[in-house]
């Protein structure tokens, strides 16, 4: 069972979302326009994006089909998903691979997402932090 100290909370200074990462994941990427973060498990297995961005063809839920359609341009077969007003969540496999992506609605026209990417033998393990995730990730005050 992951205690608080096997957490750490990151906040988006940009789009005002917040979440709680796996402490022992390590940040591989920052990108220059300040959208999110990459990060990495430390066994290099495991791959988390999180960020921001604004809706480029209408509502949250069109925003939200358009990022899961990228996933599966990808070569992602998505085996569940679940909606609600202003968030979407969805995983599916490639390979040997499981994705979980998680979105919810911020405030003026933009979202915060962000996706797990691990091996199938890892499911157990990243069951919890997906759950702890998904609890965490939160729009501004102002925006709930």
């Amino acid at each position: 069972m992951a205690t608080a100290a096997d957490w750490k909370m990151y906040a988006n200074g940009r789009f005002g979302y917040s979440v709680d990462l796996p402490a022992d994941f390590k940040t591989i990427l920052v990108p220059e326009n300040g959208d999110g973060i990459g990060l990495e498990s430390a066994d290099g297995q495991a791959k988390l994006s999180i960020w921001g961005n604004n809706f480029s063809e209408g509502g949250f839920s069109q925003e939200s089909d358009l990022r899961r359609r990228f996933e599966i341009d990808d070569g992602w077969k998505f085996t569940y998903e679940k909606r609600g007003a202003s968030w979407a969540s969805y995983s599916g496999t490639k390979g040997d691979r499981i994705i979980y992506m998680r979105q919810i609605a911020l405030c003026d026209g933009a979202m915060g997402n962000f996706t797990l990417e691990y091996p199938a033998r890892q499911q157990r393990r990243y069951g919890p932090v997906i759950d702890t995730m998904v609890k965490t990730l939160k729009a501004p005050k102002h925006c709930e």
